[in-house]
């Protein structure tokens, strides 16, 4: 998700040219747009930037939501993608909780966490499977609740690790079945836009911190490649695909059927391919 992926909070302080300490709960408020009296023009850019974020991620995967719900399919969507989006942010929400930080610091990894939970429930759902992955997000939440206070820095580090490659099953996916995965192109282009803006509030109020940076740069060139097969691969090229795939078949069975006329349409040959399941093709 990933889509607008959190920072990792829990990086240490970086070292300039004069040592300089920094607490995690004002990296928080920088990284989220807060702002010291006196900046200049980019960093108050920035800060606003980081802000109006944080708010676009309270509904970024809403559409997607929406359509599968009224489609009443998730066919081409990854479960694993949701499942590893879940754990990251279930993750940095447990994180904040314990370490007694506002709301305001995790709104939006909540946010993020309850649309991946609702598209993971969706997708096995309508998909009617649920592999050993679709558990991951309950172990996640298990460590992050139990395990000493002395873990959660690694473990949060480890959520930021995930969350940048949870696209990764997606994408895979979608390039094997030449399909958008029933991804929207309004998530993708919010995401898109959303992580190169993180990279550049993170130039801007983070010194450049490179591990965020590194996260941030995957994050838009997956959302990106899911941008670009949300735009080419429409649902009019999918059945296109399909059609010229099923011509083998369907030639096939026209022989088989004694040199039938092959159909017209894509509906038609769904209804042939289906009509004798079986029957041999031959």
């Amino acid at each position: 998700s990933a889509a607008l992926v959190p920072s990792a909070r829990s990086l240490p302080p970086l070292r300039t040219s004069a040592p300089a300490t920094v607490s995690n709960r004002a990296s928080v408020h920088t990284l989220r747009g807060g702002a010291a009296a006196g900046e200049a023009s980019a960093s108050v850019l920035a800060s606003a930037l980081g802000w109006g974020l944080t708010a676009g991620a309270m509904a970024i995967y809403t559409p997607m939501i929406a359509t599968t719900l009224a489609k009443k399919n998730a066919d081409g969507m990854s479960v694993s993608t949701w499942s590893l989006n879940l754990s990251g942010f279930l993750i940095f929400v447990v994180y904040h909780i314990r370490n007694g930080y506002s709301l305001s610091t995790f709104l939006d990894f909540a946010a993020l966490g309850l649309q991946s939970a609702v598209l993971l429930a969706l997708t096995a759902r309508y998909q009617r499977a649920l592999p050993p992955i679709a558990l991951l997000p309950a172990a996640s939440l298990a460590a992050a609740s139990l395990l000493p206070t002395a873990f959660l820095g690694p473990l949060q580090g480890v959520a930021a690790f995930i969350t940048s490659v949870a696209l990764v099953p997606q994408v895979w996916r979608n390039f094997a079945a030449r399909s958008r995965g029933g991804w929207s192109p309004i998530s993708a282009a919010l995401s898109t836009g959303g992580n190169a803006a993180r990279i550049f509030t993170t130039l801007t109020l983070a010194e450049g911190n490179p591990i965020l940076l590194a996260q941030f740069a995957a994050c838009l060139l997956l959302n990106g490649v899911l941008l670009v097969q949300a735009l080419v691969w429409d649902e009019a090229a999918v059945r296109r695909h399909q059609w010229a795939t099923a011509a083998p078949l369907r030639r096939v069975r026209s022989v088989g059927r004694g040199g039938s006329r092959a159909p017209r349409s894509f509906g038609a040959a769904q209804a042939l391919l289906t009509a004798r399941p079986r029957e041999s093709l031959y």
